[in-house]
């Protein structure tokens, strides 16, 4: 049996430069929807909460690239079935659970008899708390990963076209989920993510080839390229959303399939893209860093899911503070609530890692830091 593979650093900073990102769209969006649109404030929050979108998807990226790293050279038995589904029963189920009460409770209370009744469908559906979704949608792809890395497995063309699978089968789910299933909660559905998870497969099993090759390593202007374009795509048509300008001169002028899919292709389009690159950036970059910087980037990597777990607890505590209505007291504000909700992210995840061993229950899987001695 293959032996499991040597972590990658890079996938841990890729893991911090996410997190980063995630942050970013829940501090913004305070921003994007209290500030008046006509204001150039606007034009600069709005980039901001689009780019940042990068985030979740790229850690749905990295959650299949991992997997299938770890166990494309595996052969599959109820042994290693029995572990995978042991650990994510212990380090993603059971903080999933956790934090679902905590932000149950928090958001609504258990009053009524119907609470727990509700509680338990927030629960099967992660609604919890809107940032949930992403475990809900992790587990439903754990459900299948033992079928698709057969497939994989047996099938070389298959994982070799993964890619573009991806691509294909996510835009097939969302015509028939638009024409006939109609299902509103449709991103709690992994489904609607299928693209990142087969490219992350698809990296995963091809990454010590991909490594090598001279493309790859050339390639930076054209991926740089298409980022931009992409973020402009994709924050022009949430601006002109946002400020109704696309709802009372465009849409009434595109033809009707643009109109149907233009939301869903500038997101897909862009976070595609973005995930991408910031993979493959974090290559170039990891190179040219100090080893403290690095130090400081592979910390936050570590504890990025503990980070992702309990932000927005902490953001919706330091927002019932009143805020001036001054513009510099305001988007000085905006800047410290991000630093003060990141730091102190980190700070509780650590803390609760240094103080017990049962860090796990809440937390998940948590690597040593790399300034501990």
């Amino acid at each position: 049996m293959a032996k499991e593979r040597q972590r990658l650093d890079e996938i841990q900073m890729t893991r911090a430069f996410a997190i980063f990102a995630v942050v970013l769209v829940h501090t913004t969006s305070t921003g994007v929807s209290q500030l008046a649109t006509d204001s150039g404030s606007f034009v600069l929050y709005n980039v901001l909460n689009t780019a940042g979108k990068l985030g979740t998807p790229t850690f749905i990226m990295l959650s299949s690239f991992v997997l299938f790293y770890n166990y494309h050279d595996r052969h599959v038995d109820k042994a290693l079935l029995k572990r995978f589904y042991t650990k994510r029963l212990k380090y993603i189920l059971l903080p999933y659970l956790l934090f679902s009460i905590l932000y149950f409770t928090v958001n609504r209370g258990w009053q009524g008899a119907d609470a727990l009744t509700t509680f338990f469908i927030e629960l099967a559906t992660g609604k919890a708390h809107a940032h949930l979704y992403f475990v809900f949608i992790s587990v439903q792809f754990y459900l299948v990963f033992p079928l698709i890395l057969l497939l994989f497995q047996r099938s070389k063309t298959l994982a070799k076209n993964a890619f573009w699978i991806g691509i294909v089968l996510q835009w097939i789910w969302v015509i028939l989920n638009k024409h006939y299933f109609q299902i509103e909660w449709k991103g709690s559905i992994a489904f609607s993510y299928l693209s990142y998870y087969f490219i992350g497969a698809f990296l995963g099993i091809y990454y010590q080839q991909l490594k090598s090759l001279e493309w790859v390593k050339k390639g930076k202007g054209v991926l740089i390229l298409f980022y931009v374009v992409s973020l402009v795509a994709y924050s022009g048509y949430i601006y002109s959303t946002r400020t109704g300008f696309y709802q009372s001169d465009i849409q009434e002028k595109l033809p009707s399939i643009i109109q149907a899919y233009v939301a869903e292709f500038t997101w897909a389009f862009y976070t595609l893209f973005a995930s991408v690159l910031l993979f493959v950036a974090t290559h170039w970059i990891i190179k040219r860093m100090s080893p403290l910087v690095k130090s400081v980037w592979m910390e936050i990597g570590a504890v990025s899911f503990g980070i992702y777990l309990v932000h927005p607890l902490l953001l919706k505590i330091i927002r019932l503070v009143p805020v001036s209505g001054d513009p510099v007291i305001y988007h000085s504000f905006q800047v410290a609530i991000f630093l003060i909700v990141f730091m102190a992210s980190w700070a509780i995840v650590r803390a609760v890692y240094y103080c017990t061993k049962l860090y796990w229950i809440p937390f998940g899987h948590i690597p040593k830091s790399p300034w501990k001695k």
